[in-house]
């Protein structure tokens, strides 16, 4: 009998916890959707300095050596 009486007390918390955790979410969203036109704006400049990032990266590690770099050695 005593299972039982922590398995309701562990699921009362549980759904207390899992409530909370909804009504934090809820508030993300509404403060995302408030100022969502300021996220895409950060959101596509990171999508740039990425790409630029992995362009250079590309170029630096996996495209051949300039011709005029190979004959220097």
């Amino acid at each position: 009998m005593t299972k039982l009486n922590n398995q309701e007390i562990d699921r009362a918390s549980l759904d207390m916890e899992l409530k909370r955790g909804l009504q934090r979410t809820d508030e993300d969203l509404n403060i995302m959707e408030r100022h969502a036109a300021d996220l895409a704006m950060v959101e596509s400049d990171i999508q740039l300095s990425m790409r630029k990032w992995d362009r250079e990266y590309k170029d630096s590690h996996f495209h051949s050596v300039p011709r005029t770099m190979k004959h220097q050695l």
